[in-house]
């Protein structure tokens, strides 16, 4: 095999010197043999030295380096004009020469190389210090401006600016600041904020934002000077795997940090106006969660699905892959109610089959994975969603964040018809696109009114609070169909699948058809793609709806019977048509009142029926009991049926000697009058009907009195004490934000006898 030269082989300084050398020789014995004129060796060196000199200024060399280079073309050429015209070149006195040369060459070359290293490093920190202290004069002069400005602004006298720094997309500065001794504090800084903007004479979408320092005492003010809000933000189009246990990038702030979220331990709440980009947040925190390998989606979109259908319409219509990226979507109400009460029994179950998992890495929460997914329930418009899933919604909240069950909110409106109190205080993630009302963005983030809708006034703009952060202004990523269609393509393959224990649920009999149910509706005049056909050709399970109230485990409409918690009889379940009949809700019954006629007998007089007819308790309990029990034996339960909503109600016999007398009232309890509910009663109507929002002493009391009782707050305080004792009623909140609400609210299961 024959050699091969590598001439990729390396140039050391060794080597550079040999070979300076040997071309010196050369062109000495060529002159020496040619008979040229030895004074042409020495013209060649200069013109080399003028070459080094010239390429050596251009690079920015020292002036010593560029004298050393053109001193050894200059010795060169000397040697070899001597050694042709005085010696023979390869001659013993010319070869030492010539050797002498070379060592002194490669020696001085070292030191020429460390010499000029460390002038330039020199001449470095040279030009480094001098931009130092330029900078530090601008931040001296910068700093001395703003602590004028602060004292001029906010009439605080004694602040000290400690740091300046430039942000790196140069749209801004954030300016640290020491405030003075006797218990100032950044919120007194940070309610001039407009009053900074003003001084400054920023430009439109620009501001300033002040927040809390590093330690008590300083305040850190950041400065905008770029309007970045204007400007559109693309999606970043990164796909790679991730956990929903990290938190994810919906937009950034003025500063160009990122906005983050997070729907892992917590649940997020967001309300945007029509305009505003609400719809395309949620698409952007939708991508964001399609990314993960640990969470399953759902949406609940009761007005035509629009933010589900341009995640669906790739799969169902085009057929571009296999399997959907969504796992369930509920655009009716119906589809909704069986969704949400799916989510609860998952939560139930997964609390007592998963005990060992969650052993295993020493947690109370349920660590999620491919296996086990999150569940993440994307909620779009509550302000069309019946007031029963909003309380399951709101259940969720309550008890799903161990088993990792979450729920995201949005909403048109931030009124408290839309977003009830309980759903927005459970959503520690709140972000709030453009509203026109500023009492809106108030209600969303509460304390903090000072939140002005004209920080964030272009489409996609918004105000974002995570980890009880305070709302800063952002700009919302934007996200086209396009887009959507290409996450879609590259992350449904790694898509999880809801695990085997959270579909043997007794919802999870309405699970395996969900996509035969809302595909059709969904798609009523396309023809979808052979791709769904494993989804929609399997039996169809109707979800229960008010026509077909029946359900697993329970029922959604009227007159459902269950035993109660002796075992000794059948009592009726709250909320049900039959539980109206026999203790209507005090809405009903008052204008039932204010329309009957004293002494009439119609329906609307037994709306509610007479004490007397109603099943007399045991003695030692009182009326109350007939509410949050009615646990009566099964003699009791015969001997007062309730009448058929048709049935006119027989007048019931006086009490006769024979009869049993009913037991004596407690001490401190007012009677009843004669045809109307106690007042114990009418009280735990009112807890039965204010939901799992709840209620309070003064509002019962109030309400009491409309209906005519003359019970005092402090005779319901009493009776909510007992109750809370007895565990019939729940105690939420403290001092005054105090609140009661019943135990069969809390927990979807049911009232306190289930």
């Amino acid at each position: 095999m024959p050699y091969e030269l590598d001439w990729r082989a390396p140039h050391t300084l060794n080597t550079a010197a040999l070979t300076a050398a040997s071309s010196t020789l050369t062109a000495a014995s060529l002159t020496y043999v040619t008979g040229l004129n030895p004074w042409w060796d020495l013209a060649v060196a200069g013109g080399g030295a003028a070459g080094t000199i010239i390429s050596g200024a251009r690079e920015g060399a020292e002036r010593s380096t560029l004298a050393y280079r053109a001193a050894l073309w200059l010795a060169a050429g000397g040697w070899a004009s001597w050694a042709a015209g005085i010696q023979v070149p390869w001659s013993a006195t010319a070869l030492a020469a010539l050797a002498t040369g070379l060592v002194l060459g490669r020696v001085s070359w070292s030191a020429s190389t460390r010499h000029d290293e460390a002038v330039k490093v020199r001449r470095r920190k040279q030009a480094d210090a001098k931009e130092s202290r330029g900078r530090q004069e601008e931040h001296n002069r910068w700093g001395q401006q703003w602590e004028a400005r602060i004292q001029r602004v906010t009439n605080i006298q004694g602040c000290r600016v400690v740091g300046i720094a430039t942000w790196e997309a140069n749209t801004g500065y954030t300016v640290e600041v020491l405030l003075p001794p006797g218990g100032v504090t950044w919120k007194q800084v940070k309610a001039n904020e407009e009053g900074f903007g003003s001084d400054l004479r920023l430009a439109e979408g620009c501001g300033v934002e002040v927040a809390a320092g590093r330690a008590k005492g300083t305040a850190i003010i950041r400065v905008s000077t770029v309007n970045v809000m204007a400007q559109n933000l693309p999606f970043p189009m990164d796909l790679s795997p991730t956990s929903i246990d990290n938190p994810f990038e919906i937009g950034r702030h003025r500063d160009a940090t990122p906005t983050l979220g997070s729907l892992a331990y917590i649940c997020g709440l967001g309300i945007g106006d029509t305009g505003s980009g609400k719809t395309n947040t949620l698409g952007v925190i939708n991508a964001q969660l399609l990314r993960t390998v640990d969470a399953i989606v759902w949406h609940i979109d009761t007005t035509g699905a629009g933010l589900a259908l341009p995640w669906l319409t790739s799969w169902a219509l085009d057929g571009a892959y296999a399997r959907p990226v969504l796992d369930w979507v509920a655009p009716t109400h119906d589809e909704a109610r069986a969704m949400v009460r799916m989510g609860i029994q998952i939560i139930e179950r997964r609390k007592t089959r998963y005990q060992r998992r969650m052993r295993e890495v020493n947690d109370t929460k349920l660590p999620v994975g491919p296996d086990v997914p999150e569940i993440v329930i994307v909620v779009d418009e509550t302000a069309d969603l019946p007031n029963d899933i909003k309380n399951d919604i709101v259940t969720i909240q309550n008890t799903g964040r161990a088993m990792r069950v979450r729920v995201l909110v949005a909403s048109l409106r931030a009124t408290s018809d839309s977003i009830p109190v309980p759903m927005k205080k459970r959503a520690t993630w709140r972000w709030g696109m453009f509203v026109t009302d500023p009492e809106e963005l108030s209600y969303l983030f509460a304390g903090y009114q000072s939140v002005d809708p004209s920080d964030a006034p272009w489409p996609g703009c918004g105000f974002n609070a995570y980890e009880s952060t305070k709302p800063r202004p952002f700009k919302a990523y934007m996200l086209d169909p396009r887009n959507m269609d290409a996450i879609a393509k590259g992350v449904w393959e790694r898509r999880p699948l809801l695990d085997q224990i959270s579909r043997d649920v007794d919802y999870g009999i309405y699970y395996g058809s969900r996509w035969a149910r809302t595909l059709p509706l969904l798609y009523p005049d396309e023809p979808l793609h052979p791709v769904t056909v494993p989804y929609t050709s399997v039996t169809v399970v109707p979800v229960p709806s008010a026509s077909n109230p029946a359900g697993p485990g329970g029922t959604f409409g009227e007159d459902p019977v269950v035993t109660s918690r002796s075992g000794t009889g059948q009592v009726v379940q709250p909320g049900t048509v039959r539980w109206d009949k026999l203790f209507p809700k005090h809405g009903a019954r008052l204008a039932a009142q204010q329309q009957a006629p004293a002494g009439a007998d119609g329906p609307a007089a037994q709306a509610m029926p007479p004490v007397q007819d109603r099943p007399a308790p045991p003695p030692g309990e009182s009326g109350l009991r007939l509410v949050v029990d009615n646990s009566g034996t099964a003699d009791r339960a015969a001997a007062a049926p309730v009448p058929a909503e048709s049935e006119p109600q027989a007048p019931t016999a006086p009490v006769g000697p024979g009869d049993a007398a009913p037991a004596p009232a407690a001490a401190g309890t007012e009677l009843p009058q004669q045809g109307r509910p106690s007042p114990q009663d009418a009280a735990m109507r009112l807890l039965l009907d204010a939901g799992p929002q709840g209620t309070g002493p003064s509002r019962m009391e109030a309400e009491l009195k409309r209906l005519g009782y003359p019970t005092v707050r402090t005779t319901i305080s009493g009776w909510l004490t007992v109750w809370v004792a007895e565990g019939e009623v729940v105690r939420q909140g403290s001092g005054t934000q105090t609140y009661y609400v019943h135990r069969s609210c809390i927990r979807h299961s049911g009232p306190s006898w289930k």
